[in-house]
């Protein structure tokens, strides 16, 4: 399924003329970073023709933001593009959080055109804002029976009006016209799917690890079926660390990165043996009772929803905080499914340079935004 984005053409009026044959420039507006990606084709093949990891102010990707803190990230994204003689574009760029609600719903069967106009009342029920202060979207599955009526499966996507309007305002203030506003769960899958294809063969888990928050989703068959953001983040397991040691911040995140989950078979051969064990434990504790258990609720729901008895084939890590040493291996042993990293580089020509290749999971979102295109189909719309 080639998740939707948000057509925000409905939501600002009308937009820049789109430009037909521009490429989209991916904008990923995290807590710690924003991510730049913007991607050439070349026949069937794509090269990395842009990229870039500009670090901001932690609040950046939250709701509490203040205007100085959204000036100092637009300044910062500005002046980063403007180093690359980018002065103006068409973009792509994502929402996430507690304000973008993401539903598997169920419908009365009908018409297209029927569904837009009654939409607001029908997903009413679903969405625990006030009805009026989102912008919505649908997205048919397929025609089902229930209890002797026809309806319809689909994914909902609900998104705070403030949000989306301060993410399409950042957008305009760096010079690139927002074309598209995509959800950061699609986004992972739609780039995996480029990468693999025949993932669709089978059901799997996406983790994309951020510093604030994860943003979990499932596919079933490639059609995205689950999405939702979990309390787990990069900065939470540093200030687990940071506990532990009774240091600052930054200590503690050096701490993280040097030794992450140190296997114990390991841990007995360290000179350091004592700080690694210390950090382990305070990383597992973390991972333990804020991942692995939301991770196991999700799977239960998902298998409610779908009520297909086949399993999670695997779980793919993306993002940030999918670099912490051995948190595969761990999972892996926790959920008895196979885990892996995903690198959205592996299928995409790109420049041989270490720090890129370094934060390679971190752009999954970001290429993700890239493969968008001009026009591509709407989601949500200002209804």
């Amino acid at each position: 399924m080639n998740a939707m984005p948000i057509d925000i053409k409905a939501i600002i009026g009308k937009l820049t003329a789109i430009h037909k044959g521009g490429d989209v420039i991916g904008v990923d507006f995290g807590r710690s970073s924003v991510k730049i990606a913007k991607l050439k084709k070349a026949g069937d093949k794509y090269a990395l023709e842009l990229y870039g990891m500009i670090p901001v102010s932690s609040a950046a990707a939250g709701a509490e933001i203040t205007e100085d803190e959204i000036d100092s990230t637009v300044k910062s994204v500005k002046a980063f593009l403007n180093s690359k003689a980018v002065k103006s574009g068409v973009g792509a760029v994502s929402v996430m959080g507690n304000f973008v609600i993401v539903r598997y719903v169920k419908f009365p069967k009908m018409a297209n055109d029927e569904l837009a106009k009654s939409l607001r009342f029908e997903a009413e029920e679903f969405i625990p804002f006030d009805i009026t202060d989102v912008y919505l979207s649908t997205e048919i599955i397929k025609d089902i029976e229930e209890e002797g009526q026809p309806k319809m499966e689909a994914i909902l996507v609900a998104a705070k009006k403030d949000i989306v309007d301060m993410r399409i305002n950042m957008m305009k203030r760096i010079g690139i016209d927002p074309l598209v506003i995509d959800v950061d769960g699609f986004c992972v899958n739609n780039v995996y799917e480029h990468c693999y294809p025949d993932f669709a063969e089978s059901n799997t888990m996406f983790l994309n690890l951020g510093a604030s928050m994860t943003t979990l989703s499932i596919a079933e068959h490639g059609t995205v079926r689950v999405v939702r953001d979990i309390p787990f983040s990069g900065n939470g397991l540093t200030n687990l660390v940071m506990n532990t040691f009774a240091s600052d911040f930054s200590q503690a995140e050096a701490l993280k990165r040097q030794y992450g989950i140190v296997p114990s078979s390991e841990m007995e051969t360290m000179s350091d043996a004592e700080t690694a064990e210390q950090v382990t434990s305070a990383l597992i504790q973390g991972v333990d009772e804020q991942l692995h258990v939301e991770m196991q609720r999700s799977i239960d729901y998902f298998n409610t929803i779908s009520g297909s008895s086949e399993e999670i084939s695997k779980i793919v890590l993306s993002g940030g905080g999918a670099m912490l040493k051995n948190l595969d291996k761990y999972l892996n042993r926790q959920m008895d499914i196979p885990v892996e990293v995903f690198n959205p580089l592996d299928f995409i020509e790109h420049p041989d340079d270490p720090e890129l290749l370094k934060n390679a999971s971190a752009y999954a979102v970001a290429i993700g935004l890239a493969l968008r295109k001009a026009g591509d189909s709407s989601a949500i719309r200002a209804v």
